[in-house]
């Protein structure tokens, strides 16, 4: 957390330094902010100059902001330059990324006309089916740019709660009805209600998800394992026909039969399937490094 801090006016303010120290309120207005700074609806200056207003529970005028509310608290440039560690330098030279590096849902429940609940912390409330078909339209979006894409990966998480008499920690258990891949385009449509901030960081949560999966380590059973070696495609052969990525590996499990059918692939959570993944993975590479012992 960035401190802000004016003794002689008794002004003290805690500004988050990345959306993952942000609260929920906070979240949904950078992300707006965030969408429509990416869609050039604003400059990144001007995105700058809302989120020092947003962090610091300041409400701006509709038309214009002025800036000469901020003054009160130092000098608007430095103020406005703590937005800047949101971002960290990307691949290419002067590439500004936003950092990401958490895995709580900061948005697990909204409203329209009734509530709707989403992945709990770290995906453990979801199926492989469930993330699977996420992929699609979160790659689908990366690649245009269209605004349906991020309604569909919304609408492919976010459901209604089932009917039991008492409700389960929101946290350890799923409280969603059953995923039905048949009614997401029904649901995308009903959340395009919904502030751009909740469905834009809903991606960006997924993004964050995963980035942190492609070098988790996890413990099962008491080992650790890390998950990086599912990623690490330094000793596979490349070819020129393009894969489809968890959705040709659910594939392969299914016709496994470890887990049954494709159906029960589906309907298995996610993360099941993901250590399952890596034990075949690890049992490849130690066997091809006693390969290369028998070679030498």
């Amino acid at each position: 957390m960035h401190t802000v801090e004016i003794p002689d006016a008794n002004i003290k303010k805690y500004i988050p330094e990345h959306l993952g120290e942000c609260n929920d309120v906070q979240y949904i207005n950078m992300c707006n902010l965030l969408f429509k700074e990416l869609t050039k609806q604003i400059s990144f200056e001007e995105l700058k100059t809302h989120g020092i207003y947003y962090l610091m529970d300041m409400i701006p005028s509709e038309k214009v902001i002025e800036k000469t509310e901020l003054l009160k608290f130092g000098n608007l440039a430095q103020l406005e330059d703590l937005i800047e560690s949101f971002f960290e330098t990307g691949e290419e030279e002067n590439q500004r990324v936003i950092k990401q590096y958490y895995i709580n849902n900061p948005i697990y429940k909204i409203k329209v006309v009734k509530n709707y609940y989403g992945p709990s912390n770290e995906f453990n409330n979801v199926k492989y089916g469930e993330y699977v078909d996420a992929i699609t339209h979160f790659e689908d979006f990366h690649a245009t740019r269209e605004t349906q894409y991020l309604y569909l990966l919304f609408a492919t998480f976010y459901r209604e709660k089932k009917i039991i008499s008492r409700s389960p920690e929101k946290y350890t258990k799923d409280v969603r009805i059953k995923y039905n891949p048949e009614r997401t385009d029904q649901l995308a449509k009903k959340f395009k209600v919904l502030d751009i901030g909740i469905i834009y960081g809903f991606y960006l949560l997924f993004a964050s998800f995963k980035k942190y999966l492609s070098t988790a380590k996890i413990y099962v059973e008491g080992k650790e394992i890390d998950l990086s070696i599912l990623f690490d495609n330094s000793s596979t052969v490349e070819s020129n026909i393009p894969g489809i990525g968890m959705k040709s590996t659910m594939f392969t499990i299914a016709e496994s039969g470890i887990f049954g059918p494709l159906e029960k692939v589906r309907e298995t959570p996610f993360w099941e399937i993901i250590v399952r993944i890596y034990d075949i993975r690890k049992r490849d590479l130690d066997f091809k490094t006693q390969q290369k012992s028998k070679e030498k």
